[in-house]
């Protein structure tokens, strides 16, 4: 099957070329337009025959001023000049100074004394000593006293301040023993202190010992219920009182805390 093309030569370039030109054309028309359009700026007429001075500056220059021409003048200020009176070059000093002046210098005579400075410098060097620095003489100061201090102490004696901080060491260590809680001590219980349990037992002591009178001057042979009574009594307390009195014979007595 054949198939028949109708081939067009076209020139595509002069075509492109031709369309460019007609786009530029119509661009120029619009831009034209658009100045055309543009309103004018209100000018008043009261001013329409003033010229601009900006204007007759660009056209007629002036020429420059230096900035010299705001300089002040020399002594402009100052006021009027004033004359200065002319002084000698060379001041006349000589009521002011003892020493001659140089015309008459050859008529002074020198006066000179016969002085050996050689002898002197050498009996000077002989006789001068040379300090010592500060540190070995602060060293032998420090020598000397401890050998004064060794001198004065007493060999084989312990030093006070020794025994006072023993002492004070013992009692320290006694304190804290006494303030320690000791655990046998029941619970809302004190230990009664050593002084008050000695006193306590010289008490119940002496308590035995007139309960015990008591109960000798009781009379043997007779049974009235006063005596029976009397003697039962009496029995009683001293029960409580050998009682009390093996409890104060301890070493640690606690008592219950009154609340």
């Amino acid at each position: 099957m054949k198939t028949n093309f109708d081939f067009r030569t076209r020139n595509q370039l002069t075509e492109n070329v031709r369309r460019m030109r007609e786009i530029q054309r119509r661009c120029k028309q619009r831009e034209a337009e658009k100045q055309e359009c543009v309103k004018a700026l209100w000018k008043s007429q009261k001013y329409s025959t003033v010229e601009s001075k900006i204007k007759q500056e660009v056209l007629n220059p002036q020429t420059p001023r230096p900035s010299s021409a705001n300089f002040l003048r020399a002594h402009s200020r100052a006021g009027p000049p004033v004359k200065l009176q002319s002084r000698p070059c060379t001041p006349d000093v000589s009521h002011k100074t003892t020493v001659p002046p140089a015309s008459i210098a050859n008529d002074v005579k020198l006066i000179r004394h016969d002085f050996d400075f050689i002898k002197v410098n050498g009996v000077n060097a002989k006789k001068a000593t040379l300090p010592r620095p500060q540190s070995l003489t602060s060293l032998d100061n420090f020598k000397k006293r401890q050998e004064e201090l060794l001198s004065h102490h007493e060999m084989g004696k312990v030093p006070g301040y020794l025994n006072k901080r023993k002492q004070e060491w013992q009692k320290n260590e006694e304190d804290r023993v006494a303030n320690t809680p000791d655990p046998s001590m029941p619970v809302g219980h004190r230990q009664l202190p050593e002084n008050e349990r000695k006193d306590t037992l010289d008490l119940l002591l002496k308590k035995q010992d007139e309960v015990i009178r008591q109960m000798q001057r009781l009379p043997i042979g007779a049974d009235t219920v006063r005596v029976k009574q009397e003697r039962q009594s009496l029995e009683k307390q001293l029960v409580e009182v050998e009682e009390a009195i093996k409890i104060f014979s301890r070493p640690k007595v606690f008592v219950c805390i009154e609340t």
